[in-house]
């Protein structure tokens, strides 16, 4: 079994602070075979990404931001243009990816069926975790797990375990169910709030959409 963290911005995020070059330098170093590199409503930091992904795999993907939540459309082949839910699980569909919903329970109660949940998010405090984990259970779906980096430091600190070559390798092993594993600790979202204000700050407080 291989790490893949799930769930990556890159500077091509408003928010994101790492070049898509330094991502993969760094994940490969701990050790890690891929990453879901999903940079807010762009596609542009994972088609970079893969100019310097030898024997790493890249999947390429998006966070999109709904109504009802966020979306991780991941392994898509183009961009994804719809904000409306419903067209646009459909779409992610029609473009080769599946829908994973990001983040349950950090701003508000799930309101989307997805193709998965993200059950471990690096940046979740424990208890909404723990929350994404049972409401997958109850729905009986499939979970993720990913970082959610926007700096380096945070980079893997959420991750699944599975064995998958392709990005269609691994959009199969998502489904059929994988292992995972993450940072549980206070700690680590509390820092990443913290920096999170200074570099919001730094840009003029721009939302990110």
């Amino acid at each position: 079994m291989s790490k893949f963290d799930l769930h990556v911005h890159s500077s091509y995020s408003l928010d994101g602070n790492v070049k898509p070059k330094d991502i993969i330098k760094y994940l490969k170093k701990k050790r890690f075979k891929g990453a879901a590199i999903v940079d807010h409503s762009t596609i542009k930091g994972a088609t970079e990404a893969m100019k310097y992904a030898e024997d790493f795999l890249v999947i390429p993907g998006m966070e999109i931001k709904t109504d009802r939540g966020h979306i991780l459309a991941i392994g898509i082949k183009e961009e994804v243009k719809s904000r409306v839910v419903d067209e646009l699980i459909d779409e992610i569909h029609e473009k080769g990816g599946i829908a994973i919903l990001a983040h349950p329970f950090r701003f508000s109660k799930p309101k989307i069926k997805a193709d998965a949940i993200e059950a471990i998010n690096g940046r979740n405090f424990p208890l909404q975790n723990k929350r994404a984990i049972e409401y997958a259970k109850m729905k009986r779906l499939p979970v993720t797990a990913g970082s959610d980096a926007h700096f380096l430091w945070e980079l893997g600190v959420a991750y699944v375990d599975m064995n998958a070559e392709s990005v269609e390798e691994a959009i199969e092993e998502i489904l059929n169910g994988v292992e995972i594993d993450g940072n549980q600790s206070l700690f680590h979202p509390i820092k990443c709030k913290i920096f999170s204000f200074f570099s919001s700050a730094k840009r003029g407080f721009r939302r990110v959409e």
